[in-house]
């Protein structure tokens, strides 16, 4: 299908989820007539107006939706419509009016307007799991929703459920108009959608996470039934792509009671004042559970709700909704000295997420780095919440004995991030070997003289555990008790590789001497979005990619997240029980593989389809991740990991989608 045969239209397309669904189809190359109340109105438009290809390929129109023809006109020419517009209200003076008349009224328009056009092939309606559940029926943890559930209609009213009572008679109100008019529609029923922000305003389901965090003094005694805002923006893609796709799809990643993603925040932000009361003293409300098994079929992978928490909670501090600082629990002198730690490099990929996550729990962070005068390596960190009160930037040097004595003098903890990541150079053991061998030495001698050091968190990596001279196969699964060897890598000329061995072996051998608690990180390929201004090594795989290559390596590639990667140097710091190496791998995908998931995101990007040999693929292996999971580790799905990675390298400016 050609560019400009890929039009399709998003109403109410200035919503939360409309807004993602207006980016994910430019993304896809789809030709966008997006529809507002007001386009004059900056508070709806501008956030659109800013989205990669909008300036091409999206075009707003003025749509009213109680206004019979008013989409006449916006969907000629279309090929499909997503119909996401409805007013989002539980209380008003006149129920019916300002909320169920809009709803059903506004459905039928839509749908009116499009049976008007043979060019339509399918419209995707969004309705909500509001439709699916309030029918009166006891819904306990025994109970099992899918998508044969309707509610009812006259329960909703006699229980004053306006907005349920919109959302349930509108799709309805569809369903009949499409029978009856042999309209190919499909609906996707989600659940409390949370997740980031692309809008300027605060819509009606993050708001209730708002409310949380911003000094609530009681919690609802209520189960929600979350899903994030991209799998169901997705969703709506894979419903009008797939052309199997039919009926309803009910989405609801995970159902969990308030208390629970009170536990989740508490342990993402363990400072913040989190509401520890429940407004009544009944047994804590049960939810049924919302069946996967259409909507995974359809292609979806749900995005963890731990993520999908992380993820509303910075978005509402970037967009001025939430200042974390504010909200912290005043700390006493001695707390706030007992809570100290160093971070060695800084200013790097994986370290500035570590001094993130870090400054988020309320620690003083040390930072060092060779050159603290280079605005590329301190300004991202300077601009981190928290970094003015909290974080003390030094200058010290690997290769120099003693340069750390000063810096982790009273630190209760250091994690040691620092080491250079070079895959080609002139002279291995100059540049490579001795900085990550004799800085890690020199660190851990400076660690080994401050008695208040409870522990040291080594960024190590997965080069020091897979590399043999045996080639891994598919029946093999990788784990902490795996060690490279050392005289493989030197005759292969694996020099960063022997660089990180010898470091961790160095390190593990200095801790036992010097009675050191000392715990090893070592993750895979790290990918994920950027806080430095500056493209590291493993950015810099996903980059070339996207920015011309001919050919893709017969190789299989060991992914892991960089905020996954953080929170586990946090959590190896925090968990008492955490002990000797951490594997941090989310997924294991040949090269291949991953250019599918990129293609799949990004259609419209040149990537290369071909292998730069011949030979069969390589082989896909595993590596465990039971060890971290106990930790505490929930992995970021590689989809979700591939394209804040694209996304963040949008933003800073490396490459155009």
């Amino acid at each position: 299908m050609s560019t400009a045969e890929k039009v399709v239209c998003v109403t109410g397309a200035a919503g939360y989820i409309a807004s993602w669904l207006v980016k994910v189809l430019l993304q896809r190359g789809y030709m966008v007539k997006a529809t507002v109340r007001n386009p004059s109105d900056p508070k709806k438009t501008q956030h659109l107006l800013e989205l990669g290809r909008a300036k091409e390929r999206l075009h707003i129109f003025k749509g009213e939706l109680q206004e019979e023809g008013s989409f006449d006109s916006i969907v000629d020419g279309c090929e499909a419509v997503f119909h996401t517009a409805s007013p989002v209200f539980f209380s008003a003076s006149n129920p019916e009016a300002e909320i169920v008349n809009p709803a059903v009224e506004g459905t039928l328009n839509v749908l009116r307007s499009c049976a008007k056009v043979p060019s339509i092939k399918r419209v995707v309606l969004t309705s909500s799991m509001a439709a699916v559940v309030c029918n009166g029926k006891p819904l306990t943890s025994d109970v099992v929703v899918d998508e044969t559930w309707f509610s009812d209609p006259a329960f909703c009213k006699e229980s004053k459920l306006w907005y349920v009572l919109s959302k349930t008679l509108a799709e309805k109100a569809a369903w009949d108009f499409a029978r009856e008019n042999r309209m190919d529609l499909v609906v996707i029923n989600p659940g409390h959608v949370i997740g980031p922000l692309l809008q300027s305003t605060i819509n009606l389901s993050m708001e209730m996470i708002l409310n949380l965090v911003n000094g609530a003094q009681t919690f609802p005694n209520i189960s929600y039934k979350f899903v994030d805002v991209r799998d169901v923006a997705h969703a709506h893609i894979l419903a009008l792509e797939n052309p199997s796709a039919s009926g309803r799809y009910c989405m609801a990643g995970e159902a969990i009671h308030c208390h629970g993603v009170l536990k989740i925040l508490h342990n993402f932000y363990p400072t913040l004042h989190l509401p520890e009361k429940c407004e009544n003293d009944k047994p804590y409300e049960s939810a049924p559970w919302v069946s996967r098994e259409q909507i995974e079929g359809l292609g979806v992978k749900f995005i963890p709700l731990e993520v999908s928490l992380r993820d509303t909670v910075e978005s509402l501090k970037e967009k001025g909704f939430l200042s974390l600082e504010k909200k912290k629990k005043k700390m006493s002198t001695r707390e706030e000295k007992q809570k100290v730690v160093c971070v060695t490099g800084g200013a790097g990929y994986i370290a500035s997420w570590v001094v993130k996550l870090l400054l988020q729990r309320g620690y003083t962070v040390k930072a060092t780095m060779r050159d603290p005068n280079d605005p590329k390596k301190t300004e991202h960190l300077l601009a981190l919440e928290g970094a003015k009160e909290r974080l003390q930037l030094f200058k010290a040097d690997l290769l120099e004995e003693g340069s750390f004595n000063s810096v982790v003098n009273g630190c209760i903890g250091v994690f040691h991030t620092a080491s250079p990541v070079l895959l080609s150079v002139a002279d291995p053991q100059a540049e490579l070997i001795d900085p990550a061998l004799k800085g890690t030495l020199n660190v851990l001698r400076s660690c080994a003289k401050v008695s208040s050091i409870k522990r040291v968190v080594v960024t190590s990596s997965i080069a020091t555990v897979s590399y043999v001279a045996k080639p891994l196969t598919s029946g093999d699964q990788v784990d902490e008790t795996w060690f490279s060897d050392p005289d493989f890598c030197e005759k292969s000329k694996l020099w960063y590789v022997l660089s990180k061995i010898l470091a961790e072996k160095a390190a593990w051998e200095s801790a036992k001497e010097n009675e050191i608690d000392l715990v090893t990180i070592n993750p895979g390929i790290v990918i994920g979005p950027l806080l430095q201004p500056t493209v590291n090594l493993s950015v810099e795989v996903i980059l070339n990619f996207v920015n011309g290559a001919q050919t893709f390596p017969n190789e299989c590639y060991c992914f892991a997240d960089v905020r996954d990667v953080a929170n586990a140097h946090v959590l190896a710091f925090e968990n008492p029980s955490a002990c000797g190496r951490y594997c941090v791998v989310g997924e294991v995908a040949p090269c291949h593989d991953a250019l599918k998931i990129l293609q799949n995101l990004y259609p419209t990007l040149h990537l290369p389809d071909k292998c730069e040999d011949d030979k069969p693929f390589a082989l896909k292996y595993e590596y465990s991740r039971e060890k971290a999971e106990a930790l505490g580790v929930n992995f970021t799905p590689l989809e979700i990991s591939l394209r804040d990675t694209i996304e963040s390298l949008r933003e800073k400016g490396f490459i155009s989608v």
